[in-house]
């Protein structure tokens, strides 16, 4: 116990604990001292007690569904490094979109095993999230409930999907396939709202029959395109709202004897690892994703150290590719 050290290295028990806790009103000599009795007894100061005392336990919860999507994984690796950083431990927690796995994890913010929770998405409703937001600290991190005591962090994704349109147009095409999946998440909605906008700018009619639905997979991806082409579909042009998706759809395309981009221009979105291990390379939108995740955990930290509110928009980048440019790539 912590008496009992306290007893062996001849001090009192108010210094092994300032030992312990790292406070500076304790001189080097008696510092090492105290360690080198700990460790030759194997102490190890009770965490629990320490975080009943402090109110505080130096742990935040990152939610999310998978670990394995390789944009989640970076802004993880944002958030990681930042806490690290600050002294905190990240404890990952991958909900599989079950909500009682979710519920299990928001638990432990609730009973105050963790001081705050990043949620990069979520299966709790607007109305859940903003009863969470009153009582517990917790922050959006690219997914979002635009909701003002709700902090969080994303891009717009209105202006992303229309910029990805327009470059599209600028190419000269105009029957542009939208790959898209049937959820609600703020960004499926705000993407869609940026394609409409740029076809109706440039005076390209909306047509139902371009809008695909599918899951955000590479081999769903190209089997909607396959689809598309063998029920006589015409397009000169896909934007997919996942690198994934767009990179299936470049295989499908090639699969059936055309040219990309020279017969149908390809752009992704996330710039993940696929959009630039496929042939043709991708051209997608790119996200700050690990700048995403630090920001992300000082949002928390001014939330759960002075209860202060504040929402970051990031800015995205069309990177083009070539998926898209045919003088960088060009027909063999």
């Amino acid at each position: 116990t912590i008496k009992e050290i306290a007893e062996l290295a001849g001090v009192s028990v108010a210094t092994v604990s300032r030992v312990f806790s790292d406070a500076e009103a304790v001189s080097e000599r008696t510092r090492k001292h105290v360690l080198a009795v700990a460790e030759k007894y194997h102490y190890e100061p009770n965490l629990l007690g320490r975080n009943l005392r402090t109110k505080e336990t130096k742990v935040i919860l990152i939610i999310l569904t998978t670990i394995a999507n390789h944009f989640c994984s970076r802004v993880v690796r944002g958030i990681n490094a930042a806490a690290q950083k600050a002294g905190y431990t990240a404890m990952i927690c991958a909900t599989n979109d079950l909500r009682e796995s979710e519920e299990a994890y928001l638990d432990l913010v609730r009973n105050h095993m963790a001081d705050g929770a990043i949620i990069i998405n979520t299966l709790m409703s607007e109305k859940e999230v903003q009863k969470m937001s009153e009582y517990y600290h917790i922050v959006q991190c690219s997914e979002y409930i635009d909701y003002d005591r709700t902090p969080y962090v994303s891009i717009d994704n209105r202006l992303a999907a229309f910029e990805a349109v327009e470059h599209l147009i600028s190419l000269g095409r105009k029957r542009i396939l939208y790959l898209t999946v049937e959820n609600q998440l703020l960004s499926t909605k705000q993407r869609f709202l940026g394609y409409q906008e740029a076809l109706g700018q440039h005076g390209i009619p909306f047509n139902s029959e371009l809008i695909c639905y599918g899951n955000y997979g590479y081999r769903n991806g190209s089997e909607i395109v396959a689809e598309a082409l063998r029920q006589g579909k015409q397009f000169d042009a896909v934007f997919a709202i996942s690198d994934r998706m767009a990179s299936g759809a470049v295989t499908a395309l090639k699969n059936a004897g055309l040219y990309v981009p020279e017969d149908v221009a390809v752009i992704g979105f996330d710039n993940t690892d696929i959009s630039y291990i496929i042939e043709p390379q991708l051209t997608t939108i790119a996200q700050p994703q690990q700048q995403m995740g630090e920001i992300a955990f000082e949002l928390l930290i001014e939330k759960m150290k002075n209860n202060t509110v504040s929402h970051r928009i990031l800015k995205h980048q069309l990177v083009v590719r070539q998926s898209t440019n045919i003088s960088i790539h060009g027909r063999d």
